[in-house]
């Protein structure tokens, strides 16, 4: 099989078992991992810029944390999707900005300036022990990650622990891995 034909399966299992964990322990994982997020970034004064997500199918939800780490005086900011194959872009969001529906469906803040994350927390279909994600096909997390690398960044994939594969995740030139998983069961941090 070719290497697309190899995500594409792994995708397809990913996301079964993605939605039947979510139906199961969604709620709870979402308070849980929230907990585990906001220990993370506590005094890591390098995590001034925070990208975070607004989930969409299964994705395990992480908004329970969103307005902890505002508190914590960390200035947030959500991934937008431009054009295809091409790195997101990333809008300030506050409290106030009002969020539109965007390309995939996807929430983005309505209006905002562009700014650059330090830490990103990314959604994924599943990940492995060598800290790869997949995700959902487009590449935009991976393009980014390679474009942000060039400075100080930290990613911060989020799942539920189930998502962990068991076997190492069909890998391309392209794909990055993450520095550390976040599930409701703590944090994975993987050798870079």
């Amino acid at each position: 099989m070719s290497l697309i034909e190899l995500k594409a399966s792994a995708r397809a299992k990913a996301k079964d078992l993605r939605c039947k964990v979510h139906s199961r322990i969604s709620d709870g994982a979402s308070k849980k991992i929230s907990f585990y997020i906001e220990e993370f970034i506590k005094g890591r004064n390098e995590f001034k810029v925070i990208a975070v997500y607004m989930p969409i199918q299964s994705e395990i939800d992480i908004r329970p944390v969103l307005s902890k780490i505002r508190k914590l005086g960390k200035i947030l900011c959500l991934p937008v999707i431009t054009a295809r194959k091409k790195p997101l872009t990333f809008q300030v969001w506050n409290e106030n900005s009002k969020l539109i529906e965007g390309k995939f469906r996807v929430l983005v803040p309505e209006s905002g300036n562009n700014i650059e994350p330090d830490l990103i927390l990314c959604p994924m279909l599943s990940f492995d022990i060598r800290g790869h994600r997949l995700g959902y096909g487009g590449g935009f997390y991976d393009r980014t990650i390679a474009q942000l690398k060039k400075k100080v960044l930290y990613t911060l994939g989020c799942a539920y622990s189930e998502q962990v594969s068991t076997k190492n995740l069909p890998v391309g030139k392209y794909d990055k891995p993450l520095d550390a998983v976040a599930t409701e069961n703590g944090l994975i941090f993987f050798d870079s």
